[in-house]
């Protein structure tokens, strides 16, 4: 089975973002990259804050000429899978699907392959730059919007083995690795379609509020009948807090 385990960002600001999740939830700085790309984790799951840097270098297949990402538009960009063997896992994928070798300039990425919806998914079998190591606080959550959830729910059991193990409000249906969950939902939380936020999971919510309260940010209790709180970071993308975590 393949195992969720990263997703990455075009920011303008590496270093801020990198301080604001250390500060809330203690992530560990494991590369800094000669373009200004700052990955974090948190043991288990790799957040990658990459450099905005809009250029004119040409696109060869999956990446512009220079490594970077062909779409520089500030926000969420891509999500990967750590995969016990690249090749067979691409084996699973039809010819028809555009894939690419990622960049090898230190990234932890391997391959890239476009799915049918136009979701940008990274596949490492030497991982994320994460030691498999499951603590609190962590991403345990990502969510993905698209506009026919049991397409892609067939899609990625059957290509990267992943379980279905709920239907919730609205269509939406979750998936899961057996550590992180991935909700395929109808509704958008941001303006484009696709990879919309992720969800770290806290140990103590009073803790939690603590550390956003010495940010001067205000972390609300979540509503009745809820289990998390969804907030933005200094750029404005989207994650949610919880302290009950989400089915597995």
């Amino acid at each position: 089975m393949a195992k969720l385990r990263h997703v990455a960002f075009i920011v303008k600001d590496p270093d801020r973002l990198y301080e604001f999740y250390h500060h809330l939830f203690d992530v560990e700085k494991v590369r800094h990259g000669p373009t200004g790309a700052i990955h974090v984790i948190d043991g288990l799951f790799n957040l990658a804050f990459l450099k905005q840097n809009v250029s004119d270098s040409p696109v060869i297949n999956t990446h512009r000429a220079d490594g970077e990402e062909i779409d520089q538009v500030q926000g969420i960009n891509h999500y990967g899978f750590l995969v016990d063997n690249v090749e067979q896992a691409l084996s699973q994928l039809d010819i028809s699907l555009q894939r690419g070798e990622t960049p090898q300039n230190g990234r932890p990425a391997e391959m890239r392959f476009i799915d049918p919806w136009g979701n940008k998914v990274d596949l490492s079998a030497r991982g994320f730059l994460g030691r498999e190591e499951k603590k609190l606080p962590g991403v345990r959550h990502v969510v993905v919007q698209t506009d026919d959830p049991n397409k892609v729910a067939e899609f990625y059991k059957a290509k990267l083995d992943l379980k279905e193990i709920g239907r919730l409000s609205e269509g939406t249906i979750r998936l899961s690795d057996g550590d992180i969950s991935l909700d395929l939902t109808k509704k958008r939380l941001i303006d484009k379609p696709g990879i919309q936020s992720f969800g770290v999971q806290v140990e103590n919510w009073s803790e939690a509020k603590s550390k956003f309260n010495e940010l001067g940010i205000e972390l609300p209790d979540p509503k009745p009948g809820e289990s998390e709180v969804r907030v933005s970071d200094p750029e404005g993308n989207l994650f949610s807090v919880s302290q009950r975590g989400w089915q597995l």
